[in-house]
């Protein structure tokens, strides 16, 4: 029940988040309020937008990280992480000779594993509304930045290997600026994760 709970509080601010998104008055309200921090510190007077989306997303991603690291417990995540590499092996194992009773045996277990990867969800899940109260902000000034960058007749555009001059707001799925970002992020959350982690395990 506290799952299903969590769950559609969730989605409930998910959906607040797009209608500020999409709406382009609410949008710019957001924004104006972000811009006072955001434009003296990332803006660069328009020069360089793909540094300013990489900064200003660097923001989400580090904050989220953060949170994530220190609200999730590493050491009954590397329990579970154990528990399922020993379930699959001796059922694999279990399988290969048709031994029923260790296949009975190891069902009991699965459904303990299940129980602690629906736990770990759940905790998951509670952190989403955290993560969306930053994201919504910043993605917010961003992309009102970009429109403005537009407006003011600067640049908006990127080269790629595969083509020069892509315009930054370009869509086939989404705008061309989303997918730089998610681009940049990926490879920074995976570093940002990786030195957390470290230092955890040096502690």
């Amino acid at each position: 029940m506290a799952k299903q709970q969590s769950s559609m509080g969730f989605f409930l601010l998910l959906m607040v988040a797009m209608l500020i998104l999409f709406d382009p008055k609410t949008r710019a309200g957001l924004a104006n309020i972000v811009n006072y921090a955001f434009f003296p510190l990332f803006g660069f007077h328009y020069k360089y937008p793909v540094l300013t989306i990489f900064l200003a997303g660097s923001v989400v991603i580090i904050i989220s990280a953060l949170i994530r690291h220190f609200a999730t417990n590493w050491v009954e995540m590397a329990k579970m992480q154990d528990m399922v590499s020993f379930f699959q092996k001796e059922y694999r194992k279990a399988l290969k000779s048709q031994n029923k009773y260790k296949i009975k045996k190891l069902q009991a277990l699965q459904a303990e594993i299940m129980k602690k990867q629906s736990q770990v969800s759940s905790q998951q899940m509670k952190l989403m509304p955290i993560t969306l109260i930053i994201f919504v902000p910043i993605f917010t000034w961003m992309w009102e930045f970009l429109l403005a960058l537009a407006e003011k007749g600067y640049h908006y555009y990127i080269d790629v290997p595969w083509k020069l001059h892509v315009s930054l707001f370009t869509s086939h799925v989404l705008p061309n600026w989303i997918l730089l970002y998610s681009l940049l992020s990926i490879p920074l959350t995976q570093i940002i994760q990786y030195i957390l982690r470290l230092k955890w395990l040096t502690q």
